[in-house]
């Protein structure tokens, strides 16, 4: 399988990095390391300066604002993962999913670096971030039956026969989701400008250091940008 940026996105968002990570991991849940991890989020972010009244503030959301008005949909409205974590932490949403799905939350949200993930068996051939082809359609996890009718210039990672993840991170499909199946996962970092807070080797750093510390396994990780925009993942 390999991990690819179209050559369109590049052209169009030079700085943009996938950092990604394949790793065996646990399907527990329940971990004190993990619940120690969520309730000390609002806090660490606090310290860097980041608050509720001040989140859209910083570079590294408000970009990725700028990034979805480019995609032609309203920031306001369809806010990347990255800020919809920082908004849930800030109300006091805490999110308990999985061990491993919380852990990457939290990752993503210290680091301010949208992050997802894949069950591996359930991606088929190449995955490549791109534009949406027009009548392409998302079925969203989480949102039971319902269908997203796909648009340009809307960007998407798509493997060969499905739209993956809409809007770039915003939601990924039911159809590839992490579940309590799942044994092996592919996991994505995003960045589509040069980041002040943590670069996508950090981040991806950081990732693969607390998924190690619940269990998981790491088999291998990388970074595809602009100078090497392909990656062979398995």
């Amino acid at each position: 399988m390999k991990l690819s940026i179209d050559k369109e996105i590049i052209e169009d968002f030079p700085d943009a990095k996938i950092g990604w990570l394949r790793a065996r991991i646990t399907n527990s849940s329940g971990s004190p390391y993990v619940s120690e991890m969520k309730r000390g989020l609002a806090a660490s972010l606090n310290d860097i300066g980041i608050s509720a009244d001040t989140l859209t503030l910083h570079p590294d959301v408000r970009r990725w604002r700028e990034t979805y008005s480019k995609m032609g949909v309203k920031p306001s409205k369809y806010r990347c993962s990255l800020e919809a974590l920082l908004r849930r932490i800030f109300k006091g949403d805490m999110w308990s999913v999985s061990d491993v799905v919380d852990c990457y939350d939290c990752v993503s949200a210290l680091n301010l670096l949208p992050m997802g993930a894949h069950d591996m068996t359930k991606l088929r051939g190449d995955m490549v971030l791109r534009y949406v082809r027009e009548g392409e359609k998302f079925y969203p996890l989480g949102a039971g039956d319902s269908v997203v009718e796909c648009a340009p210039p809307q960007i998407v990672y798509a493997d060969g026969e499905k739209v993956c993840c809409w809007l770039w991170n915003y939601r990924d499909t039911r159809d590839a989701c992490v579940d309590d199946a799942t044994e092996e996962a592919l996991f994505l970092v995003d960045c589509a400008f040069e980041t002040e807070w943590r670069t996508i080797g950090e981040g991806l750093a950081a990732l693969a250091k607390e998924l190690e510390a619940i269990g998981c396994t790491v088999r291998a990780s990388g970074v595809i940008s602009a100078a090497s925009p392909s990656a062979e993942i398995a």
